[in-house]
């Protein structure tokens, strides 16, 4: 088996090597190991997730409101946070599923509606979907003590890997909708951009 730093997966990836140290450190590489002092993975993993196609946001559309437009929360490896509401925030596959979704699903700065029109929320590491959260219907909203208005949905957590390999949902028991929402999202690739957490996607942008 042909080994290879995570320097140079990144490389054949087309990430930064920051994006896919934080993809191992969230625990999504489990086939990585120690190879003197710097973390290898098998090359044909790495082809693997290579190949791996984008979203097409359109397939999605129609289980939505109709709009082309679709928000996209962006984490960080998930981190202890001094907050009552919550005990994490980000994602690590370590967590279980109710402290994932409570890690995922507030407290977001944003326009609260436009980022529940879809109904449908996303949730990238280092460009890779690894986690779903649907049914985002109503939000709570706080004032933070920065004076940013931030905000809390009512979610379900749909689906989330362990993997990024094999990307395979780790919710087996929910609704037949959002099971198939989650098996078009997970494991694949979701370009966004923005200054904070939550950025957001056209149709015609995913699906290229």
């Amino acid at each position: 088996m042909t080994l290879i730093t995570l320097r140079q997966a990144a490389v054949r990836l087309n990430l930064s090597s920051t994006a896919l140290q934080k993809i191992a450190a969230a625990g999504l590489l489990p086939a990585a190991g120690q190879h003197g002092d710097k973390l290898v993975i098998p090359a044909d993993m790495a082809q693997r997730i290579r190949a791996r196609s984008a979203v097409a946001l359109h397939h999605l559309l129609p289980t939505t409101t109709g709009n082309a437009t679709m928000a996209v929360l962006r984490v960080d490896v998930a981190k202890h946070v001094p907050d009552e509401d919550r005990p994490f925030i980000g994602f690590r596959t370590d967590l279980t599923p109710a402290d994932l979704l409570e890690a995922l699903r507030g407290w977001w700065v944003g326009r609260p509606e436009k980022i529940a029109q879809a109904g449908i929320l996303p949730v990238t590491l280092g460009g890779f979907v690894v986690a779903v959260l649907t049914g985002l219907s109503s939000w709570d909203t706080k004032l933070a003590d920065n004076g940013l208005i931030r905000h809390r949905f009512d979610a379900r957590l749909a689906g989330y890997i362990s993997d990024l390999d094999t990307a395979t949902n780790m919710i087996d028991i929910g609704t037949a909708d959002d099971l198939r929402i989650a098996e078009l999202l997970l494991g694949k690739r979701l370009t966004s951009t923005s200054g904070g957490p939550i950025a957001y996607v056209s149709a015609a942008k995913a699906s290229i």
